[in-house]
């Protein structure tokens, strides 16, 4: 059995390659392509163990250790080591509607973006360095399950994804980027949606980054009222993704 300590920090997950997820809602949200390595089970749980064995290892320890291991306030019994997955932007589609997070720090917009971009057909999401981590289990919580199905890029430069984006890669035209920006100078119903694409959001509290502004093919925005300056990160980025929903449909394009 990993060190589940260890396994609670990005340096710890990074280094053994394994991540932690609690609860058998979540746990069985988990494809059949994705390694469970090993369960940890309390003593009291009452769900049924045998199909649990025949995918891993499973250890039972007494509820006062369990309660120490787990994450979450009111644990449920199981938790399920997994190995995790390491995409890269080679591997995502060489044309598409992508997502890009830029410096997302809090663990629920990322995995709340996560969820909205399965649930919109998104192609991929990119997550920059400075990024929270997607096996942060607060994120892969707040994701329902979504970060499973669908490929997710992390650590990345903005170098390294204007090269996937610029012209002539794998042959393509270029791929624009549309960035989030309280003073941009277009709105989302402004423009078209309906071909490929990346839509950035920023962080929490700086929004993009100058680099990203300068870069980025448009700078958007949400119309405001009442002196509203902005909007929660994730609810923009949602607002966003189902904007491009919304005109897909329109084209007769299917969201998926």
């Amino acid at each position: 059995m990993p060190d589940l300590k260890q396994l609670r920090t990005k340096k710890g997950r990074d280094e053994a390659e394994l991540f932690i997820i609690e609860g058998e809602k979540f746990i069985a949200e988990i494809p059949n392509d994705w390694e469970i390595t090993d369960y940890l089970i309390a003593q009291s749980y009452k769900g049924e163990i045998a199909g649990y064995k025949q995918r891993a290892e499973c250890t039972v320890v007494r509820d006062s250790i369990f309660n120490k291991l787990a994450d979450t306030v009111n644990p449920q019994g199981i938790i399920a080591v997994c190995k995790r997955k390491q995409h890269t932007l080679d591997s995502l589609k060489s044309a598409g509607f992508f997502l890009l997070g830029e410096n997302l720090n809090d663990p629920g917009n990322v995995g709340t973006l996560i969820r909205t971009a399965a649930a919109a057909g998104v192609d991929g999401v990119i997550l920059t360095a400075g990024s929270c981590d997607v096996y942060n289990p607060k994120v892969l919580r707040a994701s329902t399950g979504a970060a499973f199905r669908m490929p997710i890029v992390q650590d990345v430069s903005l170098s390294e994804i204007f090269v996937f984006f610029s012209a002539g890669q794998k042959g393509l035209s270029d791929i624009p980027v549309f960035a989030a920006h309280p003073r941009g100078n277009v709105t989302p119903y402004d423009i078209n949606l309906t071909g490929n694409f990346c839509i950035v959001i920023g962080n929490e509290t700086h929004g993009i980054s100058q680099e990203m502004a300068a870069r980025a093919d448009m700078l958007i925005t949400l119309p405001m009222a009442n002196s509203t300056e902005s909007l929660n990160a994730s609810v923009a980025g949602s607002i966003l993704l189902y904007e491009a929903v919304r005109q897909r449909i329109g084209h007769g394009l299917k969201a998926d």
